[in-house]
């Protein structure tokens, strides 16, 4: 498995935040929001994958990046510090 940060910008009405979240429920994968607008995705797929299946939902005045990431320092964030670094440290390629 990769690790991957996926960051994006809404710029009008549709999607929702709401909306996104669904979206990133039925993907799947190991994820959780670390950020307001930015995941942490844990999975098989490629990047271009994983934005593909994200991109699907914004509209064109919406920006999305996903990186593959191998390295990362954190703190504080949305979700457990404990549980993402576990997760990070298992999905390292």
């Amino acid at each position: 498995m990769a690790n991957y940060i996926v960051s994006y910008d809404l710029n009008g009405p549709y999607p929702t935040h709401k909306q996104i979240d669904d979206h990133m429920a039925k993907s799947g994968w190991t994820r959780g929001r670390i950020l307001e607008t930015v995941w942490y995705v844990a999975t098989e797929s490629t990047a271009s994958e994983v934005f593909k299946y994200i991109n699907i939902i914004l509209s064109a005045n919406d920006r999305l990046i996903v990186v593959k990431a191998e390295l990362a320092s954190f703190r504080n964030l949305l979700i457990n510090n404990d549980s993402l670094k576990t997760a990070w440290t298992n999905n390292q390629t």
